[in-house]
């Protein structure tokens, strides 16, 4: 037997019975009853799908509480799971005040121990609390093995509630918040059944996914959890799909040829397949279906889940721009405890101290990832934009590894959609801290050519790869939608970067070292630079005839108040033109947008954006007054500087806005009046493609 933690036991649910899965060897219950601290700790594995999610026992709370005192915890632990036990089987609840002090162990023994003890006797013999247990699949029924590798296209069907479906593929994304905190998500989940290869799984959880580029309305890509709303394992320790839309990926094959590479030359990385989907009956096309990088991934591929798994998006190993990172997987909640901030310790130094480096991160595994990450020439990964990665804390090896995620836009010499995230080098990315930090070390820079050298020589068969794409592209075209014709057109772009990249990339080796920029990219990170507020009085649109819109703002920038002469004010729909991704015109935010001029001739564009939801009819009444409505907003404030060209992001110039605003007046019908008032705090991006 297998130690089980705690929180782990107390879940199934209280609605139902339950009755043992398999048999408990009566001898090593008995045994673990008597003499060990807790009969749960080790012995309710078969039951632990069985008892209730919401008399789920909080560990941490009691942990905190019984640190000092070891037996205090073996009481109180003991006592929440019997009382779980009792709860769900009908037996009123004792009174366990005499025993959290700990006056009575023979006391203990008898009126606690021993009814477990029953318990497991009643359930060993395979009688039940109830004539019908309902269980969902008990055992594991779908091996999800089936769902990756280039032997099969998968058939994946999800059924739902059509209004449930349409309220998932309309959520957005929110702009302000995913850029200040990337970890923040704006989509729900909803309950649905799926189908696999005829394989059915009920109720489980879906919702949409996708940073920016991947986000849509009508082929959402999303992510999956089985285990939501039902206690069930119909495959085994896989809880969680990924599918994804292949938006950004016309080929359909960047994400299975990338991470296949990446697994070849002994970097980690999820495992492909390919899925056909459909949606209450609705074809919606090839989806990838990608390995999630979670906990069973970890076991799998470094024997152990247990240390720090963190997600970088547009961050990297600086002390501000860590606290952009999000957790996955671990049990260090506060970004000061990672190790990762002892890695941002030696990359801020002068010089790189590279025998420290060795002994924090896993060397190897990071000149491979490195190395194939430039190969591919994958523009949108860490070590040209600080995004896209993952970075785990190994406890067997006390090393940091890196993989990679984001695979969608690779094989190809681009530099991204907004141009620069790659200088014109062939042979090598170092944008990131990193990877700069090294190449101005000799042993690093030697270290790279050698791996990359290796690489082409063991790895870039331009025979096989062409070859690989071509099977690929006979299996999963019979199953593409209209809207994915043009595979093929990317499929062969994809061979042609793999036929000539040998030629630029060693033509750059055998004149090494290259010329890298002389600093890093500056890593993304959040300052608060100001507050603003505001009052407006205006219509959406345009203001009817005879009337005019109305506004007051006030501005506070950098400690410096910003005195407007002129101020304009009016609402309507957001949008950011191609950047709106394809969205339906009516799906979009709606905002108030203010525009100001100072005396100097400068002039500020503020927006204040709502959620569809917040913005339209007002139901709470405020003592006959107008209607009025507290909400959350987000929002922008950008610089336009006369002469000087603005970036799609807004650049250095733009900041962001976080606050709340009363509504008293709000609708999105021609002429329409909007009223209300707001304040919001002014934050500043800086670093990456922000400038700063």
């Amino acid at each position: 037997m297998h130690p089980v933690n705690v929180s782990e036991i107390m879940t199934a649910s209280a609605e139902r019975h339950f009755a043992m899965r398999e048999t408990i060897s009566f001898a090593s219950f008995f045994v673990e009853t008597l003499f060990f601290r807790s009969v749960a700790c080790r012995s309710y594995l078969s039951l632990s799908t069985h008892l209730s999610r919401k008399v789920r026992l909080n560990k941490k709370a009691i942990e905190s509480q019984c640190k000092s005192r070891p037996e205090k915890f073996r009481r109180v632990q003991d006592c929440a799971i019997l009382t779980s036990i009792m709860a769900t089987i009908g037996v009123p609840k004792p009174n366990f005040s005499t025993f959290s002090r700990g006056k009575n162990q023979t006391m203990h023994l008898l009126t606690f121990r021993l009814p477990l003890l029953a318990i497991a006797v009643f359930c060993w013999m395979g009688q039940g609390f109830s004539d019908e247990p309902k269980l969902l699949n008990p055992q594991v029924q779908y091996d999800a093995k089936r769902l990756y590798g280039s032997e099969r296209v998968t058939k994946i069907e999800i059924t739902m509630e059509p209004h449930l479906w349409d309220q998932l593929r309309l959520q957005k994304r929110d702009f302000v918040d995913s850029m200040i905190d990337p970890s923040t998500s704006s989509f729900d989940y909803f309950q649905g059944d799926i189908r696999i290869d005829g394989f059915e799984i009920p109720k489980v959880a879906i919702r949409k996914k996708g940073f920016f580029g991947s986000v849509d309305d009508d082929f959402p890509s999303l992510r999956i959890k089985l285990d939501e709303y039902v206690d069930q394992a119909p495959m085994g320790a896989i809880k969680r799909l990924t599918l994804n839309n292949n938006k950004q990926d016309l080929s359909l094959l960047s994400q299975f040829m990338a991470y296949r590479l990446f697994n070849q030359v002994g970097v980690p990385a999820p495992r492909v397949g390919f899925a056909t989907l459909f949606v209450n009956g609705k074809h919606l096309g090839v989806y990838s279906v990608v390995e999630p990088v979670d906990k069973p991934f970890l076991a799998a591929n470094f024997g152990t889940n247990a240390g720090d798994l963190l997600e970088g998006t547009l961050a990297d190993f600086s002390k501000k721009s860590i606290k952009r990172m999000e957790l996955k997987s671990g049990e260090n909640k506060s970004s000061e405890k990672w190790r990762v901030n002892e890695l941002a310790e030696l990359l801020q130094a002068e010089e790189l101290d590279v025998k420290k480096l060795e002994e924090l991160v896993e060397m190897e595994n990071f000149y491979r990832f490195w190395a194939t990450e430039s190969l591919l020439a994958f523009w949108d990964g860490y070590n040209a934009n600080q995004n896209n990665y993952f970075v785990y804390d190994n406890p067997k090896t006390g090393r940091l590894h890196f993989m990679p995620w984001g695979a969608d836009s690779l094989w190809s010499t681009m530099s991204g959609p907004f141009g620069g995230f790659s200088k014109p080098i062939e042979s090598v990315f170092a944008n990131s801290l990193l990877s700069h930090g090294l190449m101005n070390t000799e042993v690093g820079r030697e270290n790279y050519r050698r791996t990359l050298r290796e690489l082409l020589k063991n790895h870039w068969d331009e025979t096989a790869l062409a070859a690989k794409i071509d099977e690929l592209a006979k299996l999963v075209e019979p199953h593409l939608h209209d809207r994915q014709k043009g595979a093929s057109t990317a499929q062969k772009e994809m061979k042609r970067f793999i036929q000539f990249r040998r030629q630029r990339v060693e033509r750059e080796l055998d004149k090494w070292p290259v010329t890298i920029p002389e600093k890093p990219r500056r890593p993304t990170y959040t300052n608060e630079v100001g507050i603003v507020s505001g009052e407006f009085a205006t219509f959406w649109q345009r203001d009817p005839k005879g009337k005019e819109s109305k506004t007051k703002l006030s501005l506070k920038l950098d400690n410096t108040m910003i005195e407007f002469s002129e101020t304009k004010v009016i609402a309507k729909r957001f949008s950011m033109g191609w950047m709106s991704f394809g969205a339906a015109a009516d799906s979009l935010p709606p905002i108030v947008e203010f525009t100001g001029k100072t005396s100097k001739g400068e002039t500020y564009v503020l927006t204040v954006s709502f959620d569809n939801a917040d913005f339209g009819s007002l139901d709470s009444k405020i003592e006959g007054d107008k209607a009025k409505k507290s909400i959350r907003i987000r929002g922008s404030i950008n610089k336009i500087v006369p002469g000087v060209p603005s970036s799609p992001m807004g650049g250095a110039n733009i900041r962001f806005l976080q606050g709340t605003c009363e509504l008293e007046e709000a609708a999105t019908t021609p002429e329409a009046a909007v009223v209300g008032r707001f304040e919001a705090k002014v934050l500043r991006l800086v670093g990456g493609f922000f400038g700063g």
